[in-house]
C-alpha cells in the first residue's frame, strides 16, 4: 500500500471537503449519463463525488487508500442520506478487480498522484464493463511542469510544517489575488474549493505527481480497446498548471 499518499490525504481531505453545490454543478456539466447502473468512485477522498454519483447510480463503490478520507466520505454519505454507497480501503494500484465490472468509472485528479499511475489506469480499464465509460482527470504536461515540480519538491523538503504551509499558502494567495485583479475576476479560488490554502496544499505538497499529454492518454486507452476523447482542456486558472479530462468508452 502507498503509505506516503495515505498519510498525506489522511490529513488533507478531512480538513478540506469541497462545496457540494459547486461540485455537483461541475459533475453534471461533465457527465453525459444521468442514469447509471454501477459506478466506481476511484479515489473518493472527501466523498462528495460519491454522493453525487449515488444520486444517478443504482450502486456506487468508493475506493481510497486513505482511511481517514474514507471516514470523511462515510460522514458525507450519512449527511446526505445516501445508502447506496459502499466503501473499500484499497490502493488503486492494487485494485481488486472482483469489485467490478462497472458501467461508469470516475477518477478525477487521482491517478497521477500515485507512484505508478499507469498501473492505476490499467486497473480502471480492467474493471470497466464493455460499453462502460471512464472519466479520467489528469494534470497536463506543459513546458512549465518541471518548474512546478521544483517548487513542490522544495515545499515538501523545506516548508512542510503547519506554520510554513500557511506561509506558502499566503504567498500564493497574494499572487492569485493580483492575477484576479489584473484579469478582472472577483474570486481567487476554484468555485468548489473551500479555500486557496486547500488548492496550494493539494498542488505543492502531495508526495507524488505525474504530468501527461492529452495525446498519450488517448493513445493508451485506444491501445486497450477504448474509444477516447478529451472533453475538457485546461480547467485550471493557469495554462501551465491545469487538468484535462478524458472520456473513454470501452468497446463492446
Amino acid at each position: 500500500m502507498d503509505l506516503a499518499t495515505k498519510e498525506f490525504y489522511d490529513d488533507f481531505w478531512p480538513r478540506f471537503v469541497p462545496i457540494y453545490d459547486e461540485t455537483k454543478k461541475y459533475m453534471l456539466e461533465t457527465l453525459t449519463e444521468r442514469q447509471i447502473g454501477r459506478a466506481l468512485d476511484a479515489g473518493c477522498g472527501h466523498g462528495i463525488c460519491s454522493v453525487i454519483l449515488s444520486e444517478m447510480a443504482e450502486q456506487v463503490v468508493s475506493v481510497d487508500v486513505s482511511s481517514d478520507s474514507l471516514a470523511t466520505a462515510r460522514q458525507q454519505a450519512q449527511r446526505f442520506g445516501r445508502d447506496n454507497i459502499e466503501f473499500h480501503h484499497q490502493d488503486l494500484q492494487e485494485l481488486d478487480t472482483n469489485l467490478g465490472p462497472f458501467d461508469l468509472v470516475w477518477c478525477w485528479g487521482v491517478a497521477m498522484m500515485a507512484p505508478d499511475p499507469m498501473k492505476v489506469m490499467r486497473n480502471l480499464m480492467a474493471v470497466t464493463k464493455p460499453g462502460g465509460t471512464v472519466y479520467l482527470g489528469l494534470y497536463l504536461k506543459t513546458w512549465l511542469s518541471p518548474v512546478h515540480e521544483g517548487v513542490r519538491h522544495f515545499c515538501r523538503a523545506y516548508m512542510d510544517t503547519p506554520a510554513r504551509r500557511k506561509l506558502v499558502g499566503g504567498f500564493f494567495t497574494g499572487l492569485t489575488k493580483v492575477a484576479c485583479v489584473l484579469k478582472g475576476q472577483e474570486i481567487n479560488r476554484r468555485a468548489d474549493n473551500v479555500s486557496i490554502q486547500a488548492q496550494v496544499e493539494d498542488w505543492y505538497y502531495p508526495p507524488y505527481k505525474t504530468f501527461y499529454s492529452i495525446e498519450e492518454i488517448i493513445a493508451l486507452f485506444e491501445r486497450n480497446g477504448f474509444k477516447a476523447e478529451c472533453i475538457q482542456d485546461r480547467l485550471g486558472r493557469m495554462k501551465s498548471a491545469t487538468i484535462f479530462v478524458i472520456r473513454a468508452t470501452k468497446n463492446a
